[in-house]
């Protein structure tokens, strides 16, 4: 009898008061098994290749730029309609439905995040009690675990002033609430404070490194490892700015996962067979979610790679190329933007294995920053020349890497400050439109003032829009559903009118 694992997800935002589990039919069969359990997991826990987790910020931040030209002349459309997210409009949801955006739809990434918390929750809720080995319970724990440290991570980077804000401290600050099982109350959720956030983030991914070491035999790239638990491990204290903890999970990750893909190598982009991000590169330590992730689809036409981005790179940096494509003069009149990226397109066939592209992927040269900035961090607070060095070696193995051998000059030791920054370049070089990296670094960087150049009509110039410093916008709204029917959540602050060109 084949069986169907129903989930009544709660809404968009956990308000619905259906089971959870149900039976629909006599020909339906309830989950009983540990496998049952992890099909739910997998079905309801992980993002799918048409999740869409917050596909507007790469609208938000100084990676992105707005072009106009000959190739899009009769369509326009494709500038205006999701321009509310690039000019950083307070209501943007409402601003992009309005202009006709058929994205728009998929920006509540409070009601997607809340809804695989669920598919998580789900999971750790009934594992213990199934039908199954130690083993396979530990695994799906451990990737429960981790799957749902990840969202609360996501969600309280989005809703929620930054960790390190200089202007308050974590536990005075609003953050998101947090929902730990899969029960329903009448009472529901209040918002925790960031720290209360954080302090459960890295409970759950002690637990998850706890299951997940249980069992180190490889795992397919599309299901979450140790490595992986270890890798966010690494994320999450970067942002809480424990050094220390930074460079052990990191080191942890290198250790198991060392491979960095030699550019030198590479060969000319295949977003078939090997995408940068992709299960092609050896980096890769788990692979998600949808290609549209980091392209909105109304407006590919009109919003690419910022010409800022593109002067970090050095003329002879292999990324040049492979990571983006610079538009010759030739192709001008078919194709608008100065600077295409490449990193993670939909090819529309699979590659030869029968794989789809997907959107998102954690690699290994993540944990070599995430130890780089520890380390520079560890040098400026305490003047350890030790620690730059360690710094500059994550960085140059990197480096390496993305250079041809005969033109790769290895960084040498800089003033605490002069490296930091280099070291943030870096970073802003490698990840680029891939997992909201850049606009939530931004955040932990202070949230500094961004200006975006909009170019509504083709000939008509460009009105100048400003995220200032420490802009409300740094910090999303909570759609208006979600406050409409939980009446205990505190809107985050806003601008009270619309954002206007300077």
């Amino acid at each position: 009898m084949k069986k169907i694992i129903i989930i009544a997800l709660a809404g968009l935002s956990m308000m619905s008061c259906k089971k959870f589990l149900e039976e629909r039919s006599q020909s339906d069969v309830i989950p009983k098994t540990t496998k049952d359990f992890g099909e739910i997991l997998y079905t309801n826990g992980y993002p799918t290749t048409s999740t869409l987790m917050q596909p507007y910020l790469v609208m938000m931040d100084d990676d992105i730029q707005c072009y106009n030209g000959p190739a899009i002349a009769d369509q326009q459309a494709t500038i205006t309609v999701n321009a509310g997210a690039f000019q950083w409009q307070p209501n943007f949801i409402d601003v992009c439905n309005r202009a006709g955006s058929s994205d728009a739809k998929n920006f509540n990434s409070w009601g997607v995040y809340y809804q695989m918390i669920l598919g998580a929750n789900v999971a750790l809720q009934y594992l213990d009690n199934s039908v199954g080995s130690a083993a396979e319970k530990a695994q799906y724990k451990g990737e429960a675990y981790t799957l749902r440290a990840f969202y609360n991570f996501m969600l309280v980077n989005l809703y929620a002033r930054p960790y390190n804000d200089s202007a308050t401290t974590p536990d005075k600050s609003i953050g998101i609430p947090l929902k730990l099982d899969a029960n329903l109350s009448e009472v529901l959720p209040k918002q925790n404070t960031v720290k209360e956030v954080y302090t459960q983030i890295t409970k759950d991914l002690d637990s998850a490194i706890y299951f997940l070491s249980q069992d180190k035999s490889e795992r397919k790239l599309f299901r979450i490892s140790h490595v992986a638990a270890h890798l966010l491990a690494s994320r999450v204290y970067l942002y809480m700015e424990q050094w220390d903890k930074v460079i052990e999970h990191a080191n942890y990750v290198i250790d198991y996962h060392p491979q960095l893909m030699d550019l030198s190598t590479w060969g000319d982009p295949d977003m078939t067979e090997k995408p940068i991000v992709g299960i092609g590169n050896v980096e890769t330590i788990w692979y998600y979610g949808s290609v549209s992730e980091h392209t909105v689809t109304g407006t590919s036409g009109a919003y690419d790679v910022s010409a800022d981005l593109m002067s970090k790179f050095e003329p002879n940096d292999l990324r040049n190329g492979i990571y983006f494509f610079v538009t010759p003069d030739v192709l001008k009149e078919y194709v608008t933007p100065d600077f295409l990226q490449q990193k993670n397109l939909d090819s529309n066939v699979p590659n030869s294995q029968g794989q789809i592209n997907m959107g998102s992927s954690w690699r290994s040269s993540e944990a070599y920053l995430n130890r780089a900035e520890a380390y520079v961090q560890l040098y400026k607070t305490k003047g350890d020349a030790g620690a730059a060095q360690q710094a500059l070696n994550s960085l140059n193995t990197l480096r390496a890497k993305r250079f041809n051998t005969n033109s790769f000059i290895p960084w040498t030791i800089h003033p605490a400050e002069v490296l930091l920054q280099m070291c943030r370049d870096e970073r802003r070089r490698e990840l680029f439109a891939e997992g909201a990296h850049r606009w939530m670094d931004l955040r932990r960087y202070g949230m500094p003032a961004i200006t975006h150049y909009y170019a509504p009509t083709l000939g008509g110039g460009n009105q100048v829009f400003t995220l200032p410093r420490r802009d409300p916008q740094y910090v999303l709204p909570i759609p208006n559903d979600v406050l409409l029917r939980n009446l205990s959540l505190i809107q985050n602050p806003q601008l009270g009118n619309l954002r206007q060109p300077q």
